[in-house]
């Protein structure tokens, strides 16, 4: 590498030497300053200062992670349609309109097996 190619790459260089700082404070400064609590209090569930009714470890229903599921499906299924959406209006094409359509019914029968098997059932 020549003193001209470095010359050419300095701000990336800068950024990279910038986020490794960053990332390495971000690291070392809350190990250097948080307190060190020792015993019994320090191994308790702290619950937002009220004093825990029961442990943290509680059963929960199947239903809430199949809802958190299906909702992430949907939401990620809903990024990736705006960038086809801002591309759809510069692409005038029949293909990419059958495209959108399957890609949305796809999602569309996952709901719809969703609600007849009776996950949005709250019981």
């Amino acid at each position: 590498m020549d003193a001209s190619t470095i010359h050419d790459y300095r701000f990336v260089l800068a950024f990279l030497g910038l986020g490794l700082v960053f990332g390495i404070l971000a690291l070392v400064v809350p190990y250097l300053l948080a307190p060190r609590g020792r015993g019994r209090d320090a191994l308790r569930t702290y619950e937002s200062g009220i004093i825990p009714e029961r442990g943290a470890w509680r059963q929960f229903s199947l239903l809430y992670y199949l809802h958190a599921l299906l909702y992430l499906a949907v939401a990620i299924d809903v990024i990736y349609l705006f960038p086809v959406a801002l591309a759809f209006r510069t692409i005038y094409s029949w293909q990419v309109l059958v495209e959108i359509l399957a890609f949305v019914a796809v999602l569309a029968l996952a709901v719809v097996y969703a609600w007849r098997t009776g996950v949005f059932r709250w019981e």
